[in-house]
């Protein structure tokens, strides 16, 4: 790919800090808004970022309470900045008064009576004063079993909850706690017009040039919401829609495409995969590949795969699958690669293997 659009890849590459060009993970949570709460993205998702990041240091994000795990963008659960997950919250997620809510918690498979839920959540959160995981919930004996997964979900979803991981990089065995007790002065209500507002921007700085289709799909959120916070600022137009911030511009039209080739290895649902309308990736996987990285395009227009990036251009996907100390990685490449190429990308295989924990991987190629 040549001309703007080649730009625009190298440049969300280098706004995106992928090639472990960060060296502080939580400046690097905060440049790229958030990431993918499940395990091993998160970690994953960091490690391509983090100069050197090893467990203790993820783990400092839950444990010293720097970052928090809360539904965000498509309602989706993120790792978000303990300073900023407030303004995110608050732009994303509907508030409990929100209609859309009473309609979902009518449905058939979801309905509780509102009495019960009041009752359980105000019992919850006297529980819940440290974290705790359904299990310990259920065991405290103060809601139904089959009620207690619905309940913590809907509780989180309100902004009564929040989630704390596992001590583990692959576990997704997630702690429950309250938010005001576990949050303190870091969680304050905000204006949602004034969060979509500074999501736009924070969204175009990460990601951008972009469409303001892009950020819709990205947040989640209404056409008419998406067109008022991107208008609240300065933007250059660029090719195809496309808009810059214009703080941003001179250093736009002096940055230099990098010389030197690079490999990247994302895990599924990373930020970067997962941050453009799915006719907006073009930047970084051509439309006749797109099908190996999302799958089939449905209505949400698709979960993206694990990918190898390889000059910040999706080169194959993959999954994967653990065994004890044995991980599995089904590998599609895209066009047969050089011996070269083929042994450096196994090597950054077996070098996030280690970070997982695993002392073996074996490939699956197609």
């Amino acid at each position: 790919m040549t001309g703007p659009k080649h730009k625009f890849r190298h440049w969300s590459y280098h706004r995106q800090r992928l090639g472990k060009q960060g060296t502080n993970v939580q400046q690097v949570l905060k440049d790229i808004i958030g990431v993918y709460s499940s395990h091993p993205t998160a970690p994953l998702s960091l490690h391509a970022r983090v100069k050197s990041l090893d467990e203790p240091a993820f783990y400092e994000l839950d444990e010293r309470r720097l970052a928090f795990r809360i539904p965000a963008m498509r309602l989706s659960i993120y790792m978000l900045p303990k300073d900023t997950a407030h303004l995110t919250f608050a732009a994303t997620v509907p508030p409990a008064s929100d209609p859309r809510w009473q309609k979902r918690y009518s449905q058939k498979n979801r309905f509780i009576r509102q009495e019960d839920y009041e009752d359980w959540k105000e019992a919850i959160l006297k529980l819940a004063d440290k974290p705790l995981t359904a299990a310990d919930i259920k065991k405290a004996g103060i809601l139904p079993d089959a009620s207690v997964k619905l309940v913590l979900n809907r509780m989180a979803y309100e902004g009564h909850l929040l989630r704390v991981g596992a001590r583990s990089l692959r576990s997704n065995i997630i702690r429950y706690t309250g938010t005001k007790s576990w949050t303190g002065d870091n969680f304050e209500e905000v204006d949602r017009d004034k969060a979509l507002a500074w999501l736009a921007g924070e969204y175009l700085r990460a990601f951008g040039p972009a469409r303001t289709t892009d950020f819709q799909w990205w947040a989640g959120i209404s056409v008419t919401d998406a067109k008022q916070a991107m208008n609240a600022h300065e933007t250059i137009h660029l090719e195809d829609d496309s808009l810059l911030l214009a703080e941003d511009l001179d250093e736009f039209e002096s940055f230099k495409i990098p010389d030197k080739d690079s490999l990247v290895i994302l895990p599924r649902w990373d930020s970067y995969t997962m941050g453009y309308a799915p006719d907006g990736r073009e930047r970084f996987v051509s439309p006749d590949m797109q099908h190996h990285v999302y799958g089939s395009i449905g209505a949400t227009g698709g979960n993206a795969l694990g990918v190898v990036l390889v000059n910040g251009a999706a080169h194959g996907s993959w999954e994967s699958r653990f065994a004890g100390n044995k991980t599995t990685v089904k590998l599609k490449l895209f066009e047969k690669p050089s011996g070269q190429l083929q042994k450096d990308i196994e090597n950054q295989f077996n070098e996030l293997a280690a970070f997982l924990q695993a002392k073996q991987v074996v490939f699956e190629k197609e």
